[in-house]
């Protein structure tokens, strides 16, 4: 079996990765270890900038014939404080889009990998990952996966790429994914029906936590609860409905709204997710979406991570296989783009779980975005991707922010 991309993975970042190198005329190969669609946990939500990613993919029609929310702000709630912030066009977001999508991800992942198989990628379903193949110089020149039944398959190609999430095996054998051992957090996720729409997001902070939630497609409303993992110790027994219900008390409002409401699917849990890799790009793989690195966003940023890096390592792929000798080049690229677009956000990320460990500075930024909704818009508007970290460090940024304000 030999192909040009071998990608291993088929959530956004590989389906997105694999479709654009396809329709480029590449042979590329997708594996994954399950079939789709299959349940995914996660928050559900798409940020208002991966819109021009969706566009450029050709499936944006397709997404909103799923009928999703268009979520067009979000309802921060904490320690009796609470604020609301909007989308909205800010100074410096070149391309601002007003309107995030809540969509189940079991839809979402299932449209992209159709997409890249019709741009012609071949689409490999209970294909697990086993391990990287080598050549004696090291680079690697291939992998061998484990079909359905149970046997070994060598597949041989120009380049592997490891987009298979959080937990990435393909990571694990490169031996560069190290953990983030103070943010070991755990995520339980379920739908319910029966709860109200609302055009906004919610975010619920508790001490150690936070519940996010959104209305999805088909009127169902998506709940996770993100915890410290250690904090599963305590619950008893399998009664995860029990130890939801026991952080309810720090998030009434939620409580309030699924008083009566019904859920339709069982709790399933994600973690540790939280780490990094020391390096992205090797002879002959590199790693994309979650597997080159994740520090839960919480305000919904990990599908505009995986668009981004998908296309930054498409364009230097196409590079590198049109021309082999320039690889290291084209890769530098890639790395480059992960480095100023992703980095920064990423480390944002990693100071606002900080900021969650301190109640009292909660409450202080809430009650004072309560009392100046532009800056629950910024905070918004910021974690919609829009705009970028470094802008908030551009005195002409607030310059023209406080002007926009004032006008």
């Amino acid at each position: 079996m030999k192909c040009d991309v071998l990608v291993i993975g088929a959530g956004p970042a590989g389906s997105t990765l694999a479709h654009q190198l396809a329709r480029q005329g590449f042979e590329v190969r997708l594996a994954d270890r399950k079939a789709f669609p299959r349940h995914k946990a996660c928050g559900e939500f798409l940020s208002p900038q991966c819109l021009p990613y969706l566009q450029d993919l050709g499936v944006e029609a397709e997404v909103r014939a799923m009928g999703p929310m268009l979520v067009r702000g979000m309802h921060l709630n904490g320690y009796g404080q609470a604020a609301t912030g909007r989308f909205r066009q800010l100074p410096a977001a070149t391309t601002p889009q007003l309107a995030g999508f809540g969509i189940r991800r079991e839809r979402f992942d299932e449209l992209l990998r159709a997409a890249s198989e019709r741009a012609g990628a071949v689409w490999m379903p209970r294909h697990e990952f086993v391990a990287l193949r080598r050549a004696n110089d090291g680079r690697v020149i291939g992998a061998q996966l484990r079909d359905a039944g149970g046997a070994l398959i060598d597949c041989e190609a120009r380049w592997v790429i490891g987009a298979d999430g959080v937990h990435s095996r393909v990571a694990r054998d490169l031996s560069v994914q190290r953990r983030v051992a103070w943010l070991d957090q755990f995520a339980l996720v379920t739908h319910f029906r029966g709860v109200t729409a609302d055009p906004c997001a919610e975010v619920h902070l508790l001490p150690g936590g936070f519940f996010a939630a959104t209305t999805v497609d088909e009127d169902l409303f998506s709940v996770n609860l993100v915890v410290p993992r250690r904090s599963l110790r305590e619950r008893s027994a399998a009664d995860w409905d029990a130890f939801v219900a026991s952080h309810f008390e720090g998030a009434p409002l939620l409580a309030e709204r699924l008083a009566h409401a019904e859920r339709v699917a069982p709790w399933r849990g994600i973690g540790p997710f939280a780490h990094t890799t020391r390096a992205q790009t090797f002879p002959g793989a590199a790693l994309v979406g979650d597997a080159s690195g994740y520090v839960d966003p919480l305000t919904g940023e990990g599908i505009y991570f995986a668009l981004f890096g998908a296309r930054a390592l498409g364009e230097a792929l196409a590079a590198a296989l049109a021309q082999p000798g320039k690889s290291e080049n084209a890769m530098a690229t890639y790395r480059q783009a992960r480095r100023r677009e992703l980095v920064p956000r990423m480390r944002a990320s990693s100071l606002l779980q900080r900021a969650l460990r301190h109640p009292w500075l909660v409450r202080a930024f809430l009650k004072r975005a309560a009392s100046w909704p532009a800056l629950a818009d910024l905070i918004v508007t910021l974690s919609g991707d829009t705009i970028h970290p470094r802008d908030l460090l551009r005195p002409s940024f607030w310059r023209a922010f406080r002007a926009a304000e004032v006008a």
